[in-house]
């Protein structure tokens, strides 16, 4: 059993007061993408790499023309896509045998990809494409300009540039359009008490959102800080932020969505991949070209291992199977993997 952190009365006051006032905020003026006129930040990106001063651990391939996302689809083929930097192809690599030339396919412009089933789905501005293993594709048009991905069963959850949750079906035709938001940058989906519970970052205000995709209708949502960027769910039902301007991991639990930790990683922490079969949360911490891994099962962060990374390791995933981790370089130089 997950243990959290209590809160106290007062502070869940101010929570519940920070959620309203999210949610009014919203309420106002729009744009014509249905975007509301609030307050906004510049949008964080990773902190930069200084040049390599450790060799990374494990194994590396190079991968000059790679950067932009990553992915592991854990089916048996076990097979590893990344994004080329331009945005216009995917490569697909045998996970346990980097060394092998990976198989290359071609794509429009592509932002971000997730793993399914034994292949992939990855979107960009104009199009949504599905990606098998043997490099064949599938695309399909977007009626928005796609920023983010994630799959859960059958269902496909698109974040989009002008703040809109778009739910498409196993054929990838659309069923569903949620705005309201400003930008959606990252989709996570997790289970809590055998219910689907879905949720929105938007970097332009730091904020967490649930998404009721039934009713239409935006849920509870929370401040991240000042500088947001990444997010994932995990198998307890918690949905994870790295937030490297401020320096903090954040912890977001329950419906409606309160905050259960803020936990402070230095030097940017930024990718995000979760270890179901072990219980450990990896992030890359980009400004030190590091990547560590954290056991939340008292509720709190608690450091367990750590390694020397690839330079400006932005993109991270896990495979639960056989504890390795794989980082990507975004400025080309090269593919990684830990064996744990």
């Amino acid at each position: 059993m997950v243990r959290m952190p209590l809160r106290s009365p007062a502070l869940a006051a101010i929570v519940t007061a920070v959620a309203l006032t999210v949610g009014l905020a919203g309420c106002g003026a729009k744009d014509e993408h249905g975007r509301p006129d609030v307050p906004t930040v510049t949008p964080q990106t990773a902190l930069p790499g200084p040049p390599v001063s450790m060799a990374p651990e494990g194994t590396v391939v190079p991968a000059p023309g790679l950067g932009t996302a990553l992915a592991l689809a854990p089916g048996p083929g076990r097979t590893l896509a990344a994004i080329a930097r331009d945005g216009r192809s995917v490569a697909l690599f045998d996970a346990a045998d980097l060394h092998r030339p990976p198989v290359v396919a071609a794509t429009p412009q592509l932002r971000a990809i997730a793993a399914d089933g034994d292949g992939f789905i990855a979107v960009g501005p104009t199009s949504v494409v599905r990606i098998a293993p043997t490099g064949a594709t599938q695309v399909v048009g977007l009626k928005r300009p796609g920023l983010a991905v994630a799959v859960e069963g059958t269902a496909v959850f698109v974040g989009t540039e002008h703040g809109h949750l778009l739910i498409l079906d196993s054929s990838l035709a659309q069923q569903t359009d949620v705005g309201g938001f400003v930008r959606i940058d990252a989709v996570a989906v997790a289970s809590r008490d055998s219910q689907r519970q879905i949720v929105v970052l938007d970097r332009a205000q730091s904020l967490v959102t649930t998404v009721d995709p039934n009713s239409r209708e935006r849920g509870a949502a929370l401040r991240a800080g000042n500088g947001a960027t990444t997010l994932i769910g995990d198998s307890f039902g918690r949905f994870l932020v790295a937030n490297p301007r401020d320096g903090q991991l954040l912890g977001f639990y329950g419906n409606p969505l309160i905050m259960r930790f803020r936990f402070p990683v230095g030097d940017g922490p930024y990718g995000l991949a979760y270890d179901t079969r072990r219980n450990l949360l990896w992030v890359s911490e980009t400004a030190a070209n590091r990547v560590v891994a954290f056991d939340l099962s008292s509720g709190e962060p608690r450091e367990r291992a750590r390694f020397a990374a690839v330079r400006q390791p932005n993109s991270l995933v896990v495979d639960a199977e056989s504890g390795a981790v794989y980082a990507l370089s975004a400025v080309g130089e090269g593919l990684q993997r830990v064996s744990r």
